[in-house]
């Protein structure tokens, strides 16, 4: 199995998109970020769903004690207002410059490790300084399930 025919092709974020246009970019591709690539044409980081929805959706003290909320929530949902304001933001101050990265020609088995070695799901694909890509790990168990 090769790491190329795994990999989602992506835009990639930029300095002074919205979150807006983010998400919509991770909702059209079905991956959970996607690459940052600063004014000077670098790849430095990652805007990640999770991450933006923890830091505007879900209070620290939530997170500390999710084991003891119960199932009724009620003044706790995200208003229509509140998503409104997070949509219009501008990524950069959610960019994470932590990022996992394998190059074109890895073995799956190494794109795991690098996976699992940063607690991540997803990672980029670049080559030479070009980014070519996004692999998942379901993308990879679809393709596992694919040798049958």
């Amino acid at each position: 199995m090769e790491i190329s025919s795994l990999i989602i092709p992506t835009a990639v974020a930029r300095p002074g998109m919205t979150v807006a246009e983010v998400l919509r970019e991770c909702v059209r591709t079905d991956v959970p970020g996607i690459p940052y690539r600063d004014a000077e044409g670098n790849i430095v980081g990652k805007a990640s769903i999770r991450h933006i929805l923890k830091e505007k959706c879900i209070p620290d003290f939530m997170v500390k004690h999710s084991h003891l909320l119960g199932d009724e929530l009620g003044q706790l949902h995200i208003q229509q207002d509140h998503a409104r304001e997070i949509l219009a933001l501008p990524i950069d101050p959610f960019v994470l410059p932590h990022m996992a990265v394998a190059g074109p020609k890895n073995p799956i088995a190494k794109v795991l490790a690098i996976m699992e070695d940063v607690n991540t799901t997803y990672l980029f694909v670049i080559d030479d300084g070009e980014y070519l890509g996004i692999v998942t790990i379901m993308g990879i168990a679809r393709a596992i399930l694919a040798q049958q």
